[in-house]
């Protein structure tokens, strides 16, 4: 079984269950038992609704990009992006197979 690495790029503002959508994520993918999991802040981006958003001293978006990146067995990854898919989230989702030297 090869590793993969699933992101998930959504908004600082997105919701699922009425909570931050990345934390909800996270929770998932803990729960599921995957091996890492990490959410990264963009400070500057844009989405298929061209909106630019960027986090600077004179500009203060409140909805930043945010990137959450998973890794672990490909097959593994494909089941837990067909559960996020399911929550209806609006965001894009990749899966792309990785080499790796994860010891576990």
């Amino acid at each position: 079984m090869g590793y993969g690495c699933l992101k998930i790029y959504i908004g600082e503002t997105d919701k699922l269950d009425g909570k931050p959508a990345y934390e909800e994520i996270i929770k998932m993918a803990y729960e599921e038992g995957l091996k890492g999991a990490t959410v990264y802040r963009g400070i500057m981006g844009f989405g298929l609704k061209r909106h630019l958003k960027r986090s600077d001293f004179f500009t203060l978006s409140e909805d930043l990009p945010i990137i959450v990146e998973i890794v672990d067995d490909q097959i593994l990854l494909e089941s837990f992006a067909e559960k996020i898919k399911a929550r209806e989230l609006d965001g894009l989702i990749t899966l792309l197979p990785v080499s790796s030297s994860y010891h576990r």
